[in-house]
């Protein structure tokens, strides 16, 4: 009788074992199926991550190369030929283009003089006043708050130049005029340009 009850609960256990590894196998096919089936999803969620990344480093250091330009172009500046002011030129920069400090000679607002913003092309950020030789008597920006600042890099007193700064750009309308060059920040620059010209009457 003890030998047929012992045998009895081998028999039970190595009918639940079976059982137990079915169920085991079935549970781990059941798993490889979801994670085959989700694999994909994955792969496309890491693949657009990725190239999110890559985009973003790409912008990052584009516009960090840019910046490096434009300031070791400002340097060069320095050494070049004497500043004609009978040949200045406006050049729009659709970045804003801050200075070096130990190039500005004085930064100056311009509180009445706004620009009205391009309505179709991307308004620019910064308006470049330079002579035929590429030596910049100034650059014009707009701030965050739209607010329009002057960094002077000529020796120019150009604080006597906003009174006809002002006044054109009034007179211009550079405030209402939303045409993607002439109008809007380029008209405030051209404005500059012509306060700067010598043969201006006073």
């Amino acid at each position: 009788m003890t030998e047929t009850s012992y045998f009895h609960i081998n028999d039970t256990e190595g009918h639940a074992s079976r059982w137990t590894r079915s169920a085991s196998v079935i549970y781990n096919a059941f798993m490889l199926h979801q994670c085959t089936r989700l694999a994909p999803a994955k792969a496309a969620i890491l693949w657009v991550l990725s190239v999110g990344c890559l985009a973003l480093t790409m912008l990052l250091s584009h516009a960090f190369v840019m910046e490096r330009a434009e300031n070791v172009a400002l340097a060069e500046a320095t050494d070049r030929d004497v500043l004609d002011l009978t040949s200045l030129n406006v050049r729009l920069s659709q970045r804003a283009i801050h200075p070096p400090k130990h190039l500005v000679k004085a930064v100056v607002e311009l509180p009445h003089v706004h620009a009205a913003r391009a309505k179709i092309a991307p308004s620019p950020k910064s308006a470049v006043v330079e002579d035929d030789n590429h030596n910049r008597a100034l650059i014009l920006s707009v701030l965050d708050d739209d607010r329009l600042q002057v960094y002077v890099l000529d020796d120019l007193d150009f604080t006597t130049h906003v009174p006809f700064v002002t006044a054109c750009a009034d007179s211009r309308g550079c405030a209402f005029d939303r045409r993607p060059i002439t109008g809007g920040l380029g008209c405030v620059a051209i404005c500059i340009q012509r306060s700067l010209d010598p043969s201006r009457e006073p």
